[in-house]
């Protein structure tokens, strides 16, 4: 008993080895292997970050995609409705996907991982398949803000927490490897949408989307395996004592003030390029996937780096560094220019995002929490997002004078308040020592 709780693991709690044998009593594990350090490696190690890369390149590949989605429905399919009005289908989405993963950390925790990856991936197809009918706005919000964003939520969870089991020290860069997946995800799809919709309409165009969902999920579940198999112990949806450790509050806080900015420029990039900087609509289309692409490179040096810096010292400058960004694009008023603010972007965003989910567990002891953990520090990013793209619509405005300053101003000052809250939380973990790791 003493050893499982100077591992942080649950008293009910199962382990696997990584030659994937069933689980053992952990009193029988410990003679066997040190289950307090994860192998770090390994084939079936390696595995687990592909699998969950497949789920980041569909779940967070096609909420990224949604700027593509904005522009399609303001210039073509629901071009009566405002950009404030369209942004809230997105918005939502993110919402759900985050929010849902309140219910589906408990679950994880209890080790249900294939009714987690099955059940999510169905609603995640259907969803698809059912937007492709849809022509009325409430139809699109449903099957895409609702549907998709809780099969989204459903499989996020698997994707987030399974590489931590399996890595220590390299964890930081093997959950950079897997959340590069997004990126490849958000340039791909984008790419799709723009050359599909003109040949062959947008039903079939989603409809390819969902079979391609359909296709990588499946290899998705067929290798993910659980490390800590088994938690029975009963926990609730939201343990609000959790909100009572001062650096995972003020971490949850400075997430939901970051997505509120940090998503901005991936709705509306397109449509500043078009409008500002007279960039050529063809051209504007593919900056979102520039924009993912330079976030694909950005999640792998920065991540790397982070295994011997710190995953919040990485974070804090990474955020820092894109609320600067956010300030020059004031004076950019070029195509060119537009172009390498948004990959310069995409690379400063890539580590703020991807680190994450190592920054969370770095400030939670209790590894038999993480699941629980991470779903609710989902919720704090999915209410920022909420809030802050919508609201960005409304400065944006509509009519031929649009408040692009208003816009820019809003996400560069939501960034830097970010960074300063995390600032403020590593030094509650950690005190104020320069460059410690966590």
């Amino acid at each position: 008993m003493a050893a499982k709780e100077a591992l942080g693991l649950g008293s009910d709690c199962q382990v696997n080895d990584e030659s994937n044998n069933p689980p053992v009593e952990l009193e029988d594990f410990i003679n066997q292997n040190d289950v307090s350090l994860p192998p770090d490696g390994g084939l079936t190690a390696w595995l687990q970050v592909a699998s969950a890369w497949l789920i980041f390149f569909n779940v967070l590949g096609l909420l990224n995609t949604y700027g593509q989605f904005q522009t399609l429905y303001e210039t073509e399919i629901l071009s009566k409705n405002n950009p404030s009005t369209i942004a809230w289908i997105g918005s939502v989405q993110y919402l759900i996907s985050y929010v849902t993963c309140i219910f589906t950390g408990p679950i994880w925790d209890a080790g249900h991982v294939r009714f987690l990856l099955v059940i999510g991936t169905v609603i995640m197809v259907l969803g698809l398949m059912m937007l492709s009918l849809c022509h009325e706005y409430y139809q699109f919000f449903l099957t895409q803000a609702v549907a998709t964003g809780i099969g989204f939520g459903f499989v996020f969870m698997p994707g987030t927490a399974i590489v931590p089991q399996w890595f220590s020290t390299r964890g930081p860069f093997a959950i950079g490897v897997a959340a590069t997946g997004s990126s490849l995800g958000a340039v791909i799809y984008p790419i799709m949408l723009q050359r599909l919709v003109p040949h062959i309409g947008f039903p079939w165009a989603v409809r390819a989307i969902a079979f391609m969902v359909l296709a990588t999920m499946i290899m998705s579940t067929s290798m993910m395996r659980l490390r800590i198999a088994k938690n029975t112990s009963k926990r609730s949806l939201i343990d609000l004592k959790h909100l009572g450790d001062l650096p995972y509050l003020l971490v949850c806080t400075g997430y939901f003030i970051g997505f509120s900015g940090l998503y901005v420029f991936y709705y509306y990039i397109n449509l500043y390029a078009v409008d500002v900087a007279g960039t050529d609509s063809s051209l504007a289309f593919y900056l979102l996937a520039m924009l993912n692409a330079g976030s694909f490179f950005g999640r792998l040096l920065p991540n790397y780096i982070a295994g011997t810096v710190g995953v919040m010292n990485v974070q804090i400058i990474a955020g820092v560094v894109s609320s600067v960004l956010a300030f020059a694009l004031l004076a950019i008023k070029t195509t060119t220019g537009v172009i390498v603010f948004t990959i310069a972007y995409g690379f400063a965003s890539g580590p703020f995002l991807s680190l994450c989910i190592s920054v969370t567990t770095g400030v939670s002891a209790d590894k038999s929490t993480w699941g629980t953990r991470l779903g609710m520090s989902y919720t704090f990013m999915g209410l920022g997002v909420l809030i802050g793209s919508p609201v960005a619509g409304a400065i944006i405005g509509e009519g031929q004078h649009k408040n692009w300053t208003g816009m820019i101003l809003w996400s560069g000052i939501l960034l830097m308040a970010s960074s300063i809250v995390l600032i403020i939380a590593r030094i509650a973990a950690r005190g104020p020592v320069l460059w410690i790791r966590i």
